[in-house]
This record gives C-alpha cells, sequence and structure tokens, in this order.
C-alpha cells in the first residue's frame, strides 16, 4: 500500500511541474502584445476571442497568471511584433 502512494504522489507532483512550467512559458512570450480585457467576470476562451475582434483586436486569450482563481481575458493589440 506504500508504494502505491509513493507512485501516486510522484505522478500528481510530474503533473504540477508540467503545468506549472506550461504556464510560465505562455505568459512570458509577447505579454507586451496582450491587454488586459475586463468585460468577463471568467474567462471562456470563446468569448474573450469574440469580445476582442468585436472592439478591433487581432485576437483574445485567456490568462492564468500566477496567483489568481480563475483566468481573465486578453486581447492581442493589431500590428504588434
Amino acid at each position: 500500500m506504500e508504494a502505491w502512494r509513493k507512485a501516486t504522489l510522484c505522478r500528481a507532483l510530474l503533473v504540477l511541474l508540467v503545468v506549472a512550467g506550461g504556464a510560465a512559458v505562455s505568459t512570458a512570450q509577447g505579454d507586451h502584445c496582450w491587454k488586459d480585457d475586463d468585460h468577463h467576470p471568467i474567462c471562456v476562451t470563446d468569448d474573450c476571442q469574440m469580445t476582442c475582434k468585436d472592439h478591433g483586436h487581432e485576437d483574445g486569450r485567456c490568462n492564468w497568471t500566477w496567483g489568481r482563481l480563475l483566468p481573465h481575458c486578453q486581447c492581442q493589440l493589431a500590428n504588434c511584433n
């Protein structure tokens, strides 16, 4: 039984590290091209993208910033490199 718990704990830790590492990479790339959009209390990707495009932005995404319980909508600025 003890071996089963140890294996489960190791898998859970590995998943946590992969998720945290992926979030750190995705938020670090080109953040200057994204601006927060406060039209959604809880971000849903399709709604965020539609709202951002309606406001003249290129795209929209849900951003899971460290320390926030819920993602927030961000719009990609037009012609941003």
